[in-house]
């Protein structure tokens, strides 16, 4: 069984794949195996915070698909948790798709208290992932997404993601 669980930036999915690696599952943190690139000559760069909306318009955030596709055949079972840009590319891997819903004050709150992340610290880059929930959930759910409850204590969503995982050996 092959899942994927995706959500906005502060929903867990990075604190949800650490809690599956400790278990001892084979999780897999989508952002390990991705980089920004622009669009049109396939440079790849690094995001500056705040970066404008024609700066997004012309990059991407992009999964490596070869490494994703060679994580993914190496073993039966797999949770991979994340988003990337061409994740439609990717989503036909999986069995079943998760999306992580949270509440635009739990979001803003999680990511302003990250120490390990500053992606959507800046103004601009939080009005952009605020404004990409509910279209982005969505999304998700008409390709078929189930939602997970990210207001959940950690544990609490582990432990439904292991039932899950586990339940379809």
């Amino acid at each position: 069984m092959k899942i994927y669980i995706t959500g906005i930036s502060g929903t867990g999915k990075t604190s949800l794949a650490r809690a599956l690696i400790a278990r001892g599952d084979n999780a897999i943190d989508i952002d390990e195996i991705s980089h920004w690139e622009n669009k049109d000559t396939k440079e790849r760069v690094g995001l500056e915070p705040g970066a404008s909306e024609e700066w997004h318009a012309s990059h991407a955030w992009i999964c490596d698909l070869v490494k994703l596709k060679e994580i993914l055949l190496k073993t039966e079972n797999a949770v991979a948790l994340g988003h990337a840009s061409n994740q439609a590319e990717y989503l036909t891997f999986f069995d079943k798709i998760f999306v992580l819903r949270c509440s635009p004050e739990t979001v803003v709150n999680r990511i302003n208290s990250r120490t390990d992340n500053d992606f959507g610290k800046h103004p601009d880059d939080l009005a952009r992932i605020m404004n990409w929930q509910k279209p982005f959930e969505a999304e998700m759910i008409s390709k078929g997404a189930e939602i997970l409850d990210a207001e959940r204590p950690l544990d609490e969503i582990l432990s439904e993601v292991v039932s899950n995982f586990h339940n379809h050996d």
